[in-house]
């Protein structure tokens, strides 16, 4: 009779973990409005299922937006002191590479960078900068 009692308590800590799990991943995973697919790679792109030409057209795309509309910084290491992650850009200069929603139609939408930034103490945090 002594087993029963723990038994519930570890169930229900097992659970709470769980719980707590799921809604923690979900807010932290950036959704995509209208069933898109989330994605910033061809490696990621293709693991959804999706042919590799259009994962090729779609982050090259999503690249170009990238390249016009953020910032771009003379060396990938000042890219990467401000960004998460950077690529080099055809004009010259690197930029933050761009994660997006991919949806039926074949186009990135929703595309976005993360930027650091500092907090109060000065630790570095992220902030999601959309650029669509």
């Amino acid at each position: 009779m002594a087993n029963t009692p723990l038994k519930i308590i570890v169930a229900i800590v097992a659970l709470a973990a769980a719980g707590f799990s799921f809604f923690y991943a979900r807010r932290t995973a950036p959704a995509c409005s209208e069933d898109g697919k989330y994605m910033s790679s061809l490696a990621d792109c293709q693991t959804w299922g999706i042919d590799a030409a259009t994962c090729k057209q779609a982050v090259e795309r999503a690249r170009a937006v990238a390249a016009r509309a953020a910032p771009k910084t003379e060396t990938m290491f000042q890219c990467e002191l401000r960004f998460t992650e950077c690529f080099e850009n055809p004009a010259g200069g690197f930029s933050p590479r761009p994660s997006f929603c991919l949806r039926a139609d074949g186009e990135p939408r929703e595309i976005r960078y993360l930027e650091y930034e500092a907090d109060r103490r000065n630790r570095k945090k992220t902030k999601e900068v959309r650029i669509d």
